[in-house]
């Protein structure tokens, strides 16, 4: 098996949007996961997995191929768009790698906010047997 991240996403803030002005907003995210493909058209990101809804606080695991990014969105509670980022897997995967295998970042989000995302590398399915180093220290729920 390939090499992957276990990602999990917490503590969003919207910081002063507007579409977190007055309201309350219960945002979510939506997780897509491209592929790098070369086209007739040029070259491009393509889904080529379903979108994940992942709860906040929970985790999520994405392999690692070359030229795959994670866009992550977060909308309102009524599907509008608050905010948005993509990250490239594999700088993310290097990241943790230089770290123990495991990072922790805060994201900045577009046009504002920002959201904490925790991710462990993984080199096979066999490696998650030993989790509870990060259990407890409250990495993954």
């Amino acid at each position: 098996m390939s090499p992957f991240l276990r990602i999990g996403l917490s503590n969003f803030d919207c910081g002063s949007c507007q579409a977190c002005q007055g309201e309350a907003v219960n945002p979510y995210c939506a997780v897509l996961v491209k592929e790098y493909v070369e086209s007739e058209n040029g070259q491009m990101y393509i889904q080529k997995k379903p979108t994940m809804y992942p709860p906040w606080d929970s985790t999520f695991d994405a392999h690692i191929n070359k030229g795959r990014v994670m866009q992550i969105i977060v909308k309102g509670k009524n599907m509008d768009l608050i905010s948005e980022t993509t990250v490239e897997l594999s700088s993310l995967a290097e990241r943790c790698r230089k770290n123990n295998g495991k990072a922790e970042i805060w994201l900045e989000l577009k046009p504002q906010g920002r959201m904490l995302m925790n991710a462990r590398y993984f080199l096979e399915m066999s490696d998650t047997k030993d989790m509870s180093e990060f259990e407890t220290e409250g990495f993954f729920a």
